[in-house]
């Protein structure tokens, strides 16, 4: 029995038939993700489908992790906002490293000692660590 030659290029040993025209191809004149010859393929503009873009492309733990942040974050406002009506003193403290801490306060005495005290401390704490982190990488 002798092999069938490609009926596009003429060239190599027929695989393949085309599902659009019949045509018997070879490996290298077909489109297998379609299952049709290069000339039907090109004649039909099949496109691929696009790949699926996920809304968050973060990982679920990261999702997990960003929910409790804003449920915790959103839970020291409340409270914040429930003591500047009751009357109380109220302070936070925002630090984004590796620039210095951001103070807040509200009530008869704006800045307690206690805040100005530990932002003085974070600011040392975060000082140090920025100096020892930055020799051992060197």
């Amino acid at each position: 029995m002798q092999a069938r030659t490609c009926e596009v290029c003429g060239k190599r040993a027929a695989r393949y038939v085309c599902q659009e025209c019949g045509r018997e191809v070879c490996e290298v004149c077909f489109e297998p993700g379609s299952w049709v010859c290069s000339d039907c393929y090109s004649r039909l503009k099949i496109e691929a489908p696009a790949p699926a873009v996920e809304a968050f492309p973060w990982s679920t733990p990261f999702k997990l992790f960003l929910l409790g942040f804003l449920i915790i974050f959103l839970g020291m406002i409340v409270m914040m906002v429930a003591a500047i009506f009751s009357g109380a003193s109220v302070g936070a403290m925002i630090w984004i490293l590796p620039f210095p801490p951001i103070m807040v306060g509200a009530g008869p005495h704006l800045y307690p000692l206690w805040m100005v005290m530990l932002a003085i401390a974070v600011v040392i704490l975060g000082v140090v660590l920025f100096f020892a982190l930055r020799k051992r990488t060197w």
